[in-house]
């Protein structure tokens, strides 16, 4: 669920118990405090919570009449009261007052994600950004390439941002030639709110294309630093502030890269046209298969393809995998390996080619508006 929080509750036992069962169910609780007159300075941030828990025990009456105009004043924010007192009069004024889900204590657990499950649906209705999630079917396919060219290609006419999730050996910083100050690593803190200033300090922005940058660690050691709750509270935020959000990522089930994949509007493999990476395409689409998610979210496309015999039939990938290949990248190794050692996109560095004609037609056509492949 993508989705922040802020839990409010005097017992400081209570809020990290409710702060950790958040945690384990994909949500974020970004923010855990005292007092109700705390929340005016957590519902006026530059990203409120989209979820606030308050506990409003002993004086459910009293706490339920300081909370009311709040709750007026931030309709975008959903707030759940919890209670020991369940009375009718009580819940009918919670009602009154714009509380969207009345908790009776104990909590019963799975009435409880019920509701917040409803919050986080309306909040991905509401989401702006369209994440487009590349996944390398082998190493050296040129994932990474495509992923970045996408990125640039976008930036043109919209707000994007390019997040390396190839958190060890990830080159897209490189891509661009530029050298960020600080990486994803430094944006995974659960008790640090993840505001838009925060994130201004830690993205860089490409000069000549305007694209923002969230690179990998420096170290590689602080790759252990992002994980799945980390990464979903990242990506509810930059999805209100970008129009795209390109990930160029690695093929894997770990659950970090299992929330990107479930985040993602859609999930792109990239592979070229021989037995290894069709090998690899066949198996992790059977994976994604098996772990529920909507194939139709799922595009293949082959990049470096050829036309010299090398190749490997493309009717025949595709009746090996089952779908059609939905675009085909022409192999330009003269200009791609060009554009990378220089650290601009081709389609930038070389826009009448070839290679960049392709890049921008899959553009098109990862947003709906062609058909077939080139």
């Amino acid at each position: 669920m993508s989705l922040n929080c802020c839990i409010v509750d005097a017992d400081a036992a209570n809020r990290q118990e409710m702060a950790h069962f958040l945690s384990g169910h994909g949500v974020a609780a970004v923010t855990q405090i005292q007092r109700i007159d705390q929340l005016p300075a957590v519902l006026n941030a530059s990203d409120p919570p989209r979820l606030v828990v308050v506990h409003i025990d002993p004086n459910p009456a009293d706490q339920l009449q300081r909370l009311e105009p709040l709750i007026r004043s931030h309709p975008n924010s959903a707030f759940f009261v919890m209670t020991n007192v369940l009375e009718t009069s009580l819940v009918l004024d919670a009602m009154h007052a714009g509380v969207k889900e009345f908790v009776p204590l104990p909590v019963n657990q799975q009435k409880f994600l019920v509701a917040i499950e409803r919050i986080a649906q309306l909040g991905r209705e509401e989401k702006r950004a369209k994440v487009l999630h590349f996944i390398p079917t082998t190493g050296g396919c040129g994932s990474t390439t495509v992923a970045c060219n996408i990125a640039a290609s976008l930036a043109k006419n919209a707000k994007v941002l390019l997040i390396d999730l190839d958190l060890v050996r990830g080159t897209a910083a490189s891509a661009f030639d530029v050298r960020p100050r600080y990486s994803i690593a430094d944006l995974m803190d659960p008790t640090t709110e993840l505001d838009s200033a925060l994130l201004d300090n830690a993205l860089t922005i490409h000069r000549n294309s305007g694209l923002a940058i969230l690179s990998r660690p420096e170290l590689c050691e602080d790759a252990q630093r992002i994980n799945r709750q980390g990464l979903i509270r990242l990506l509810g935020v930059v999805s209100r502030m970008f129009d795209y959000v390109v990930l160029d990522s690695l093929m894997s089930t770990e659950q970090t890269y299992q929330a990107a994949i479930q985040q993602a509007d859609l999930n792109i493999l990239v592979m070229q046209l021989n037995v290894p990476s069709t090998k690899n395409t066949e198996r992790f689409m059977g994976t994604l298969r098996r772990m529920g998610e909507d194939m139709a979210k799922v595009k293949v496309i082959v990049n470096r393809s050829t036309k010299r015999g090398y190749d490997i039939d493309a009717d025949e990938v595709e009746r090996a995998l089952g779908v059609k290949i939905a675009w085909s990248v022409p192999n330009d190794f003269k200009n791609a390996i060009a554009a990378i050692n220089y650290g601009e996109p081709v389609i930038l560095r070389s826009p009448r080619a070839d290679m960049s004609d392709s890049l921008q037609g899959l553009v098109q056509m990862l947003n709906g508006r062609t058909a077939g492949k080139k």
